[in-house]
């Protein structure tokens, strides 16, 4: 959301500079401030011990109201056009991204940056002496700790990173399709439960998470209402069979270790 909101900030009242695509402009300020954003929740963990997850949650509660008084009707950012519609301006041109395959809503530019950013996430984790750390802190930062590790700089590094890529999300939904933001998207955003259902799903593992991505992107287009026709299928009824299955994939993933023990123990007992 934060993202979103900042693209459409730099988007719509930005004007160009030479030499920099204003595409560019709204998503490197969109991720600057998902990780600034993060990053608190990550210094907050790192001081005091807080939990990531409380913190995060309270974090998108101010994300939220700001935004919704900033598109707000007679907000900062609402409409100048739409004087009586609680949404913003659309971005301009200049900082819409170039779609490559597709007429309107086609496949645009930022389905290549969201596989450089996989591609990043991939180098980060698994190729660097960073990613060496936050494995090692996020599977036991006493011995991570113990073994000369920062772990409060890992958390905040971890965070302010996560937060970045969240970032460069929101952005790549407004200068990609949407090209606009108001009250009922922010209200309606899901996308963040969204990505910890495809992260689980991947295992945190690059490639998993592509084919996880790709899995619950066909879900969510494929039984939205204009995808469907309802004499022949009932969308309503699409749409919550895909939460369904979101939150089916969830509860089976979280719940790996009960299965296993539950499945040890029923090898023990036929022994």
């Amino acid at each position: 959301t934060l993202g979103a909101i900042t693209a459409v900030w730099v988007g719509t009242t930005w004007a160009d500079l030479p030499g920099i695509p204003h595409a560019f402009l709204a998503i490197a300020f969109a991720m600057l401030a998902g990780a600034l954003w993060a990053g608190i929740a990550g210094i907050l963990k790192a001081t005091v011990g807080a939990h990531e997850v409380i913190t995060t949650i309270m974090l998108n509660w101010i994300a939220y109201w700001v935004g919704s008084y900033l598109f707000s009707i007679g907000g900062p950012l609402q409409s100048d056009t739409q004087t009586s519609v609680p949404i913003s301006n659309d971005v301009q041109d200049s900082a819409k991204l170039h779609v490559l395959w597709g007429g309107v809503q086609g496949l645009h530019l930022g389905f290549l940056i969201a596989l450089g950013a996989l591609v990043a996430f991939w180098l980060i984790i698994d190729r660097t002496t960073l990613g060496y750390r936050v494995r090692a802190v996020g599977s036991n930062p006493e011995a991570a700790r113990y073994g000369g590790i920062n772990v409060g700089r890992s958390y905040f590094l971890a965070m302010a990173i996560s937060g970045a890529f969240a970032g460069l999300a929101g952005a790549i939904d407004i200068v990609g399709w949407q090209h606009r933001y108001g009250q009922l998207d922010i209200q309606g955003a899901d996308l963040g439960f969204a990505g910890i259902a495809v992260a689980l799903l991947g295992r945190n593992r690059a490639l998993g998470i592509f084919f996880a991505a790709i899995l619950f992107g066909a879900l969510l287009t494929g039984t939205s209402t204009r995808n469907l026709d309802p004499e022949v299928f009932d969308p309503e009824l699409a749409g919550n069979l895909t939460l369904i299955i979101q939150g089916l994939v969830v509860l089976f993933v979280g719940a790996e270790l009960i299965v296993l023990s539950v499945w040890r123990a029923r090898r023990r007992l036929r022994r």
